[in-house]
């Protein structure tokens, strides 16, 4: 599917959702303790998916000596640059504050069981998953990707339905100070990390920053890469950028309680406008829907762009 298609389907799905809000017996469904419960436990069951697709990636479990710590460094570095420029962005604006998220609310105090209940519970779900998928032989040549997909898109309607009765209007995205600076910050970040990484491990900067320009799409860049290289660069992507996700779910949680918690949507890359954005939403409020959505599909639109770019350069 191609990047304009998959954005498009991945709106589509949280524009049903709206619809649905504004139908009078289900407008109610959001604001009840049902809804959020059924939310989380098909979001857990989602990252419970993700684990048992990584323990199904013969890639990670072959070669976790070679491909695998490549792909490890290079999503740590990625993420890590995202995370740091963002940082340093928001400090010299003053901006990325949890008054720029939701101006209504004041930052709760910290309880430390519920800061830790999530990531927590992503944590045991992602490890549960990888555990299944590596050790337990069920359901076999089956890599979780359908059940992902599924979930994701019923989380999509869930968050449509949310955002239909938060109130939140166009006009406070669409003049946000940061609706730009997040994905350009993810993008020289992620670089910037690629970089450091590729100097690490001897490889060329053109495909190091190739490499980095996945922002969590691993299915796209993978294949590009693969496509332009070879499968040993397109393994390292698929699984840089899946490691990449999966890092960034157990951080948002912890981010959202920073200084910055903008921070959160920037740790989602691309991947904040689809299976970060339920645990994003929960961890900032549903006034942070829209920034994960413009955040994440301008990330998406860049990867196969930048990918072949960045490959192409004579260095």
């Amino acid at each position: 599917m191609s990047p304009a298609l998959t954005i498009l389907t991945i709106l589509g799905a949280v524009v049903l959702g709206l619809l649905l809000s504004r139908v009078p017996a289900l407008g109610r469904l959001p604001a009840t303790r049902a809804f959020g419960v059924v939310r989380m436990c098909v979001l857990a069951a989602m990252v419970g998916a993700i684990g048992f697709r990584l323990g199904r990636t013969e890639e990670l479990i072959n070669s976790a000596g070679t491909l695998g710590l490549a792909a490890l460094l290079f999503a740590a570095a990625t993420l890590a640059g995202t995370l740091l420029v963002l940082s340093v962005v928001f400090a010299l604006r003053g901006t990325g504050s949890r008054s720029d998220v939701s101006p209504r609310n004041a930052s709760p105090p910290v309880r430390w069981s519920a800061f830790l209940a999530d990531p927590l519970l992503f944590l045991a779900m992602l490890a549960a998953g990888f555990l299944a998928g590596a050790f337990v032989p069920i359901f076999p040549g089956a890599n979780g990707g359908d059940l992902i997909t599924g979930l994701l898109y019923v989380l999509l309607l869930l968050v449509g339905m949310g955002l239909g009765t938060s109130g939140i209007r166009p006009e406070q995205i669409l003049t946000h100070p940061d609706l730009l600076i997040l994905p350009l910050g993810a993008i020289v970040g992620s670089l910037a990390g690629g970089l450091l990484a590729g100097l690490a491990l001897n490889i060329r900067p053109g495909a190091a920053m190739s490499l980095a320009s996945g922002f969590g799409w691993y299915s796209l860049s993978g294949v590009l890469l693969t496509k332009l290289d070879g499968p040993g660069l397109g393994a390292v992507s698929f699984l840089s950028n899946m490691l990449r996700e999966s890092m960034g779910l157990v951080l948002i949680p912890f981010l959202a309680r920073t200084r910055f918690p903008l921070l959160a949507i920037g740790a989602g890359g691309a991947t904040s406008m689809d299976v970060s954005l339920v645990i994003t939403s929960r961890a900032l409020g549903e006034e942070s829907i829209p920034l994960c959505l413009a955040s994440g599909g301008l990330l998406s639109l860049m990867v196969p762009i930048l990918v072949p770019v960045c490959y192409s350069l004579p260095f």
